[in-house]
């Protein structure tokens, strides 16, 4: 009976995520609605995890600090040459986020980011780098996302990773949001793994 129960649980949570995944892609503007709901299988990783990216601006609330005026944007910083920019870049173009414009600024290297709400480093980004880019981003108070497999640094604030039967799922440490100043919204939390440092 509990195997019976435990797979309902899996087929609930997988059907969660891929509900998730399409509503992602359509709030931010990667797919239509009735195309996102015929084609679940065939969106692509990037743009689920630049929907995540979008929607983070929108379930995640940052200190009123975070803001120089009313009218300043919400800022996502990459390093040159991630993949996800030119999508990124389109969803900046079209979408507000928490009634605020979004401008995306690529940056040289870890060293030099700042100024960031969100920044994103993609998987390619070696182990230093991202060490680097948790001290960074704690100082800086912005939310640090992690494309990286590895998984094995604490202090990431949100962590992508594949579930077993391909789905992208989210790791929130939340010691690592609090040091920051950072409060995810239920809506997020529901659909992530929760770890603390």
């Amino acid at each position: 009976m509990n195997d019976k129960r435990s797979r309902r649980h899996v087929r609930r949570s997988v059907t969660r995520s891929i509900r998730w995944a399409v509503a992602l892609l359509v709030m931010a503007g990667l797919a239509d609605a009735p195309t996102a709901r015929a084609d679940v299988g065939t969106a692509t990783e990037q743009k689920v995890k630049v929907a995540y990216l979008y929607n983070f601006l929108r379930y995640v609330r940052w200190p009123e600090t975070a803001y120089t005026d009313e009218a300043s944007p919400m800022v996502i910083g990459i390093i040159d040459g991630d993949p996800h920019a030119r999508l990124l870049n389109q969803v900046a173009a079209k979408k507000k986020a928490r009634g605020r414009q979004i401008v995306v600024r690529e940056f040289d290297s870890v060293g030099v980011i700042q100024a960031c709400h969100l920044v994103f480093l993609h998987a390619g980004i070696p182990a230093a780098d991202e060490a680097e880019a948790i001290r960074r981003t704690e100082q800086q108070k912005s939310l640090l996302i992690c494309e990286s497999a590895r998984g094995t640094q604490p202090g990431v604030p949100i962590r992508f990773f594949t579930d077993r039967d391909g789905t992208i799922g989210l790791r929130i440490n939340l010691d690592a949001m609090a040091r920051r100043g950072l409060q995810a919204d239920a809506k997020l939390l529901n659909i992530a793994t929760i770890q603390r440092d």
